[in-house]
């Protein structure tokens, strides 16, 4: 089942127990920086139920958890570069960090953030 033209809500889905609250908004701006970058974005992980997010994070109030943060896997780093240039733009996204072979989409706070994972 899409939720989106580019996404499903299999990809959207907890790992270990199917939750999958993804917002609205949050879907409709993420399609509309799918759309721009023109490349697959493959969702490495999106909605946690808070089990499985107190297993793979630290952080217990985190976008994953209310459907607001994915994790796009993209090992090309001119495609990371594009995709994280076409994310600040839109606006909406204020939690972005960038790893070695993925990028972190989150709606965050008040405040923008951008951040390395070592």
């Amino acid at each position: 089942m899409q939720i989106s033209t580019h996404f499903s809500k299999k990809e959207m889905e907890c790992p270990c127990c199917g939750y999958c609250e993804i917002d609205k908004e949050f879907i409709g701006k993420l399609e509309i920086v799918r759309l721009q970058f023109g490349y697959p974005m493959p969702v490495t992980s999106g909605c946690r139920c808070e089990k499985h997010n107190a297993e793979v994070s630290s952080n217990s109030q985190g976008d994953h958890t209310r459907g607001l943060a994915v994790d796009i896997s993209l090992k090309d780093r001119y495609k990371r570069a594009k995709l994280l240039k076409l994310a600040l733009n839109i606006g909406y996204f204020r939690d972005i960090a960038v790893g070695k072979d993925f990028i972190h989409l989150g709606r965050g706070k008040e405040r923008q953030g951008l951040g390395i994972y070592g």
